[in-house]
């Protein structure tokens, strides 16, 4: 009798601050979004994040630092907290140096690194968004640079700000911008899968 042939799922980790538990609830909330829509088969997703999440705040949480197997790929979005508080330039350091840390440090193979988006003018400080454009800018050209760290740009979001909800910092919950949100993470992995 022949073996079955082995089965390969490559292990994903989606981390970051509150844009990634209010994607988990979004996702939890129907059976046809579990997994972020991968084939189970094929890749197993899972999900770290804490609301107002900052770099300040990660030497004190083992979740974010510490993982029992490295997952093969990891999507980060984080930063926007950080921005409210720091210029571009150190807020593009210190998520590549995280980056690079999951990489070296942890050991996982592929890590993407999420573009941040814009807040509505009235929800966050004076230049916020000219700030935000400024840091995925710089990551864009610093990350190129970095072996086993890519960039990823979230298409459909630029041309307004109609995908903020109410507090005009979040992604409106269960919308069809949610879904596009969680679809540009979907591509992401599956592009830095192959």
């Amino acid at each position: 009798m022949a073996a079955e042939p082995e089965v390969n799922i490559r292990t994903v980790c989606i981390l970051g601050h509150s844009y990634i538990r209010r994607l988990k609830e979004f996702i939890d909330a129907s059976d046809l979004r579990t997994n972020l829509n991968l084939d189970m088969d094929s890749f197993k997703v899972d999900f770290r994040s804490r609301g107002g999440f900052t770099f300040k705040r990660l030497a004190h949480c083992a979740e974010f630092l510490r993982f029992d197997a490295p997952p093969d790929i990891c999507f980060i979005q984080m930063g926007s907290n950080d921005l409210s508080l720091n210029n571009p330039r150190k807020v593009c350091t210190d998520l590549i140096s995280y980056a690079q840390y999951l990489r070296d440090g942890v050991g996982i193979k592929t890590v993407i690194v999420g573009q941040l988006l814009r807040r509505q003018p009235w929800a966050s400080r004076v230049k916020f968004n000219e700030d935000v454009v400024k840091v995925n800018n710089l990551l864009k050209e610093e990350i190129g640079k970095v072996d086993g760290v890519y960039f990823w740009p979230h298409r459909g979001f630029w041309a307004d700000l109609s995908y903020l909800g109410r507090d005009g910092v979040h992604i409106e919950g269960d919308s069809r911008h949610m879904k596009k949100y969680m679809h540009s993470i979907r591509i992401a992995v599956l592009q830095h899968s192959r």
